[in-house]
């Protein structure tokens, strides 16, 4: 295995004091995994509230009964639901956010080589424009 080259330890060094200054919070902070745990305790609470009152729902013929099992039930549901919506966030959240530190990280990157492209570029076109304007030659223009 060979060694990294140093334009990409340069590079990864730079991404990651870019990222400090940008004062981007980590997603291992202790809120954002209280929020996650969570959400995923509430999705299982919700998931065996559901299982749990489909026997009590069957085993009686008394409709008082049923209908408290069914509103345990929907309750276990709408435990799921919020759940499993605040699990997704708060998952999504921290790939989500160094995804968009690092999609600006690169087009800053692609937008100073642009810029270090143009200069030459410039340079050379304001050349060619001054040896037409000097008329030291007179050549059509490439």
């Amino acid at each position: 295995m060979t060694a990294q080259p140093d334009h990409t330890t340069a590079r990864a060094d730079r991404f990651a004091r870019d990222l400090a200054a940008l004062k981007i919070p980590d997603p291992a902070t202790a809120r954002n995994g209280l929020w996650l745990r969570a959400g995923g305790a509430l999705l299982l609470v919700g998931l065996v509230l559901g299982v749990l009152t489909f026997p009590l729902t069957h085993a009686t013929d008394d409709p008082l009964a049923q209908r408290d099992a069914i509103a345990i039930g929907l309750t276990g549901v709408v435990c799921a639901v919020v759940g499993g919506a605040v699990y997704l966030r708060y998952s999504l959240t921290g790939f989500l956010r160094f995804w968009l530190a690092r999609q600006s990280y690169d087009l800053s990157t692609l937008g100073e080589r642009t810029t270090a492209d143009e200069a030459p570029r410039e340079a050379e076109r304001e050349a060619r424009e001054r040896i037409a304007v000097d008329g030291k030659e007179v050549a059509p223009r490439p």
